[in-house]
């Protein structure tokens, strides 16, 4: 196969993924947070573009992480307080979406360098 060939095909291959994020867009999409020394918290926002059921996980290596979980009137519908890494698993009604507000707060952080990293992840069920 020569260059320019390839070059076709991988332009190809792109618009075609483009193009496709484009006409089906993620249904929610988180934002990078912050890391957290111990007794810290912070506030993330999460957009939520359709109705569905969706699974929040908040984890950290080194310390123990804390959410909570508001929707955009502000009202707060589930919480995670387990020892460890945290998973809630929650719906979104038709016309409930828009900017959710994550509460992380970090009871705990062994990290002998500084702060403990958080990562906030968000999937479709």
């Amino acid at each position: 196969m020569n260059y320019q060939r390839l070059v076709s095909r991988v332009s190809l291959m792109c618009l075609a993924i483009a193009l496709m994020e484009g006409l089906n867009p993620l249904a929610a999409k988180a934002e990078p947070v912050r890391p957290l020394y111990a007794g810290e918290a912070n506030w993330a926002t999460l957009t939520i573009n359709r109705p569905g059921s969706y699974i929040l996980e908040v984890s950290s290596a080194l310390g123990d992480v804390d959410v909570e979980l508001y929707d955009p009137t502000g009202r707060q519908f589930a919480r995670g307080r387990r020892f460890g890494n945290e998973t809630i698993f929650f719906n979104v009604p038709a016309g409930a979406e828009g900017v959710f507000r994550v509460r992380y707060s970090m009871p705990f952080c062994v990290n002998p360098l500084g702060a403990c990293n958080v990562n906030i992840n968000i999937y479709t069920q």
